[in-house]
């Protein structure tokens, strides 16, 4: 880096020598402590403040550096630098040093060369790879961390609600819903006031007369102005009324005085803060409710009164969870992209999200429509068309939902000119059941893109499935809750229109879910499939993809759709690298995503393959058979009662009996007779041979059960010891109306595969991770097994399966779970193929068989085994490649 090729005369000018291009920057002038404006540079990444640039003629005073980090602080960015006759300094926004506001010494001509290559890190790709706090930290540790500036209000306003519901008169709902209401009320009221759109009205701080105290009069003449000058359905009722003095002095104080940010008298400034930061706060806010709980012990006599309450969360019972801000960016961007692609020059499309929770697509939606229009005519008033005309909107059942919503989308369009009187909202964002058309009134019709992340609810939730299942087509077996959702979207789409959903990825695979696959891809072209595999977004049960689709009335399946893995996540900075995979191939082994055109899926389970592997795949079928043709696949034992069936040995009598610990701690005597050796499927590893040490309680011969009458007579204790836990055997749910004895396990398995040479597997895994029973005497609870037609394939096929060469057929059909890991189910490993050139070659086999031995004999030793794993994969790819089949990762 070498600024010495750069004049560096304005705050774009130091953006510039760091990479940033024009569009990346937005222009904001701020002023100091001393009253001497500081002109901002706000650089962004995919709509995310990253870091602020910023240049002071002269040498920039303490304060005036403090202002800059102050200001990044409050536009949510991580960094700063500043330019000035000291030369370049760099800040963190986030981290504190001494409870003084991060800060390096400047570099300049006598340190450059020591320090300059540190600017490297500010770079637009350096900050997305999370450069400048690791080279930072290399420098001057922080010593404190800043909460972020939603979550900061949020602690805030919790903590008084908390106060308000525990001593305020009132049911603790009414109170709890009023406060919801004046802290909507308070974000406008300190945007506008912030943003200077009325000078003429009081400022609400003044209200606070003091901790205890509160001027209602004022808050009054304060309410009426904003109902004539604000507008908007949110000041129709006072909320202030019933909350106590001192509350409400605590909550406006809490909105002007930020805790823990250095400085003296410092104040937010809510025109700094932007509508997504804002809506964020509000609607983590608005994601626990307060309700009543047993009162507290009382410890003084005069002490006032407190009532008990208790925190519920209520997005995780109704299936909601908050959209990370880069997917709704990316799913606003890229469907009203499309939209505009067929649309005429001054329309604006129609946009709803009938989920809409707190409107955080709704918000993104606006933002692009801005972008798209303010290229044909930047002068013209859109934001209050977009709203007026009808082109936003948004329904949820939830009335806070909608609250939000609303307050979510007024604080972005405070942001446009002329902005005041607000638009009342009630009209286009309003509570409806997003499912049943008929209460959405005059909102029903057709529009040009949906958009959303509807709700993850297990459909033994819903109180109206009939209703649901007569009219919904998706609606059949065991379905998704969320699918309901795809399948209205597509109801009300324009022809033409574009979908853009967040939704469970299990939708792409799982059985259940073949009649959603049918109707979107049979009245849709799939445009963009992304997913996330087992990387979490948000705090839900399901793993999540999203889906980009466009509803047509002709067949367009042979076009393909752009398929999107994300194998890691870095949410700062995720839309462009969605919108780059999106425009072209990308992946490597070091990338955190791969995307690449595959064939346009339909009903069945979606495979998405890339070219290469479609004709791989091709060739492969035509080169092998199916692992089940050549072996039986079959899922372990299931007890119901492991704590009862599986025993260990304590010590026998050679013969006859064993003395046997179970899983109660209890000892019994039981004949060994009917003790097996077992392993449990979730003990099983990779390229290990199975050593038990329990053994299975196993009351069957010839794969019957043994009637009570021949335990009583040849296995008494066995018959006692089964007997004394009757009850709890017997009440077995998978039991009950079988006609079943009460000591019979749920799942018993057939006794001919049980005890033959085979492989076992656990039931969820990171990739295949075969063990074997070279010697077949071991029983199986859980997991699953591969018992080859012939014993001698059994080292083979274990070389084999667990090569990560033929592993990865298994996971492109396996369904995903949380940490990465794939459920090997007996059909997934049955499919699996098994080339005929292994099969047919006798030194192949042979090599294979040795080299599993090696592997075997080396257990789990890490590198020293790594290299007979690499021989097995290239064994396999030579194999192939001789049959003309590249298998290379």
């Amino acid at each position: 880096m070498q600024f010495r090729q750069f004049q560096i005369e304005a705050p774009e000018h130091l953006a510039a020598a760091m990479g940033w291009s024009g569009d990346q920057l937005i222009s904001r002038e701020i002023t100091g402590a001393s009253g001497r404006p500081i002109s901002i540079q706000n650089a962004h990444l995919d709509g995310e403040s990253a870091i602020v640039f910023s240049h002071f003629e002269g040498q920039a005073t303490r304060e005036e550096l403090d202002a800059v980090s102050l200001y990044g602080y409050h536009a949510s960015s991580h960094w700063g630098m500043v330019a000035d006759s000291a030369g370049i300094h760099v800040l963190s926004a986030r981290w504190l040093r001494d409870e003084r506001w991060y800060r390096l010494p400047p570099i300049n001509g006598s340190t450059f060369a020591r320090e300059g290559r540190l600017l490297d890190a500010f770079f637009p790709e350096a900050v997305r790879q999370g450069e400048p706090a690791r080279r930072l930290l290399d420098y001057e540790r922080p010593t404190a961390f800043l909460k972020p500036v939603d979550e900061a209000l949020v602690e805030r306003l919790d903590a008084w609600r908390e106060k308000a519901v525990r001593y305020s008169r009132g049911t603790v709902s009414r109170i709890d819903a009023q406060l919801q209401t004046l802290y909507a009320q308070l974000f406008v009221l300190r945007t506008v006031e912030d943003r200077g759109l009325d000078r003429s009205m009081p400022s609400v701080l003044d209200t606070a007369t003091s901790p205890d105290s509160f001027d209602r009069d004022l808050w009054t003449q304060i309410f009426c102005r904003a109902q004539r000058h604000i507008g908007s359905d949110l000041f129709a009722d006072d909320a202030a009324e019933a909350i106590e003095p001192f509350i409400l002095s605590g909550v406006i104080r809490d909105l002007y005085f930020p805790a823990r940010v250095p400085g003296r008298d410092v104040r937010y400034d809510f025109s700094w803060i932007s509508a997504d930061v804002l809506g964020s706060a509000y609607e983590k806010y608005l994601s626990t409710v307060m309700q009543p709980a047993p009162l507290p012990a009382q410890s003084e006599l005069f002490a006032q009164p407190q009532r008990g309450v208790e925190r519920l969360s209520i997005r995780k019972s109704a299936g909601a969870y908050y959209t990370p801000r880069f997917l709704t960016t990316y799913l606003a961007t890229t469907c009203l992209n499309r939209a505009f692609e067929h649309q005429q020059e001054g329309t604006i499309p129609r946009v709803i999200d009938f989920a809409c929770g707190s409107g955080s697509f709704l918000v993104a939606a606006v933002d692009q429509l801005l972008i798209h229009l303010k290229r044909q005519n930047p002068n013209r008033a859109w934001g209050r068309e977009i709203v007026e005309g009808g082109h936003i909107v948004g329904i949820d059942v939830d009335a806070k939902a909608v609250t939000a919503a609303r307050l979510h989308l007024w604080q972005r369009l405070i942001e446009e000119p002329d902005a005041l009187p607000l638009p009342n909202l009630s009209q286009f964002v309003r509570q409806a059941d997003g499912l049943n058309s008929e209460t959405w009134g005059d909102l029903q019709g057709e529009y040009d893109v949906v958009l959303g992340n509807p709700p993850f609810l297990a459909t033994t939730l819903v109180t109206n499935r009939e209703q649901l299942e007569a009219t919904y087509a998706t609606a059949r077996g065991r379905y998704d809750f969320s699918s309901l959702f795809v399948e209205r979207a597509i109801q009300i789409l324009n022809p033409e229109g574009v979908l853009g959903l967040v939704i469970p990825n299990r939708l792409f695979i799982n059985k259940s879910a073949e009649p959603l696959r049918h109707v979107l891809t049979s009245q849709c072209h799939m445009d963009v499939i992304v997913d996330f595999g087992s990387t979490k977004l948000f705090d839900a049960d399901a793993y999540v993809g999203c889906i980009v689709a466009r509803k047509t009335e002709d067949q367009r399946s042979h076009l393909p759709v752009r398929a999107i893995t994300v194998r890691s996540l870095d949410a700062d900075f995720m839309t462009s690298e969605l919108l780059e995979a999106e425009a072209g191939d990308v992946g490597n082994h070091e990338s955190q995503l791969v995307s690449y055109d595959a064939r346009h899926p339909g009903a069945r389970p979606w495979q998405l393959l890339s070219v290469r592997e479609q004709r791989v795949r091709v060739l492969l079928d035509d080169a092998s058979i199916r692992l089940g043709d050549i072996a039986t696949v079959k899922q372990g034992i299931r007890t119901g009662a492991n704590d009862i069936f599986v025993l260990e040995v304590l010590e026998d009598d050679g013969s006859s009996l064993a003395r046997v610990t179970n899983g109660l701690g209890e000892q019994w005597f039981i004949e060994t007779d009917l003790l097996e050796p077992v392993v449990f499927g979730s003990e099983l590893a990779r390229f290990t041979e199975v050593n038990p040490v329990r053994r299975l309680l196993y009351p069957y011969r010839g794969n019957r059960a043994i009637s009570e009458l021949e335990l009583r007579e040849r296995y008494p204790r066995t018959q006692e010891y089964l007997w004394a836990y009757r009850d709890i055997l017997a009440a077995r749910s998978s039991l009950s109306g079988t006609g079943a004895e009460h000591y019979q396990l749920i799942r018993p398995r057939d006794e001919k595969w049980l005890r033959r040479p085979k492989l076992l597997i656990r039931d969820l895994a990171p990739a295949t991770a075969f063990a074997a029973d070279v010697a077949g005497t071991t029983f199986l609870v859980g997991g699953t097994a591969v018992v080859p037609a012939d014993p001698d394939l059994t080292l083979p096929l274990l070389a084999y399966l667990n090569s990560p060469v033929i592993s990865r057929f298994a996971e492109q059909q396996a369904p995903t779970f949380r940490g990465d890991f794939f459920k090997f189910e007996p059909g997934v490993l049955s499919s699996l193929p098994v080339l005929t050139a292994v099969l047919d070659n006798p030194d192949v086999i042979q090599e294979l068989a040795d080299l599993a031995r090696q592997r075997l004999d080396l257990g789990d030793t890490g590198e020293i085994a790594e290299p007979v794993g690499m021989e097995i994969d290239a064994l396999i790819i030579s194999t192939a490649q001789a049959a003309g089949i590249d298998l290379i990762i």
